[in-house]
């Protein structure tokens, strides 16, 4: 494990990098959204969206892509945190950012955004998606500068923008959908 007093390092993703993605993602995602959206669900999406092969293909296509980032924050050489973010869908959308849960607290979830945020052109804008009973996510992408857009049925968005199948509908759980507008725009 990484020392918390390492120099902190945000870069761009390598392939290199899907299988410590995928340890903290099939970790964090459902310690945060079990309780939300269901375990099975939260399943689902760990199961098509963290395995090796498909980090591999988003760290690929966001690589090839103008206006897409995929992000890692390391210590000591050592991947503990990341942020997917792509213009794929009807506008710009930050998908995820977690960070090791060991680390969490440190300022890597800030530093990630940073970074984001200073790749963006000066009109840069994005959406992203926070689970309405999720306090904690949404005050931090509140310190980062997002407002509350509106509100939507978040299984059902994340289904529309990351591809997510399923065999039984998820069951409903609130949304909040906020959005980021750089301050040159």
């Amino acid at each position: 494990m990484s020392e918390p007093g390492a120099p902190l390092v945000v870069r761009t993703a390598l392939v290199s990098d899907a299988p410590s993605i995928a340890a903290i993602g099939r970790v964090a995602f459902p310690a945060v959204h079990n309780a939300i959206i269901g375990a099975e669900f939260a399943a689902a999406v760990v199961e098509q969206t963290y395995s090796v092969v498909a980090l591999t293909d988003c760290i690929t296509h966001c690589a090839n892509a103008d206006d897409a980032e995929f992000l890692v924050a390391e210590r000591d050489g050592e991947v503990i945190g990341y942020l997917h973010y792509d213009s794929e869908g009807v506008e710009p959308e930050l998908h995820r950012i977690y960070v090791d849960p060991g680390q969490k607290r440190g300022g890597v979830g800030s530093a990630l955004m940073r970074e984001l945020h200073a790749r963006l052109p000066p009109s840069g804008q994005y959406v992203l998606l926070v689970a309405e009973l999720n306090k904690d996510a949404q005050a931090f992408y509140e310190r980062h500068g997002l407002v509350v857009e509106g509100r939507v049925d978040g299984p059902s968005h994340y289904i529309n923008t990351m591809a997510i199948e399923t065999d039984e509908p998820p069951p409903q759980a609130a949304a909040i959908l906020m959005r980021y507008t750089a301050s040159g725009s």
